[in-house]
């Protein structure tokens, strides 16, 4: 039986799939929890676990662009490799993130959504770090990220531009994070 977070995170797959992105066939198959703990300590909040346990990063193919492995526009779903590898780049002291944060999508800039957690929790609250730009708590929980962004596929607030590459209305999907704006999520 299939939990809540991993049916939300099934439909916004769907989605990409239902869009013909290529990064629906470019999924690479989760991992259990000993691999995410290796990688960053136990315990793991069972929600990065499960995200994880969805989508272990995307595969590369030659001639494959940046915008192939979107998830969402600009962000691709990293690995746990991949992950670890952001979190050691990006270092400690961000007020935002704390000590106990993960990366769960990232760009090729440097951007990313991380889960922030405390170790008695069993969940996690998802930070938005733009490099260059303050870190902001922009989810309540990873199934609130993950319900956001199928909506935002839904809404049109993420679309399909007329060169064929994954884009967003910038200033709803902040606003919707931020909170000023209309409730879109």
């Amino acid at each position: 039986m299939f939990s809540m977070l991993a049916e939300s995170i099934e439909n916004l797959w769907l989605e990409v799939e239902r869009l013909s992105r290529p990064v629906a066939s470019l999924r690479v198959p989760g991992v259990g929890a000993e691999q995410v703990e290796n990688a960053f300590g136990a315990p793991i909040p069972s929600d990065v676990v499960e995200w994880f346990g969805w989508c272990n990063g995307v595969s590369y193919r030659p001639g494959q662009v940046q915008d192939d492995a979107a998830l969402i526009p600009g962000y691709e779903p990293l690995s746990v490799r991949d992950a670890a590898g952001v979190k050691a780049s990006y270092g400690d002291g961000d007020p935002v993130l704390g000590d106990r944060w993960i990366p769960l999508l990232g760009t090729g800039g440097g951007d990313f959504y991380a889960a922030v957690y405390e170790p008695s929790s069993p969940s996690s609250r998802v930070a938005s770090v733009m490099i260059g730009g303050e870190s902001r708590m922009a989810y309540e929980s990873v199934e609130q990220m993950v319900n956001a962004f199928r909506n935002f596929f839904r809404t049109g607030v993420f679309f399909i531009a007329d060169d064929g590459t994954l884009d967003a209305d910038d200033d709803l999907w902040i606003s919707s994070e931020t909170g000023s704006g209309p409730e879109i999520a």
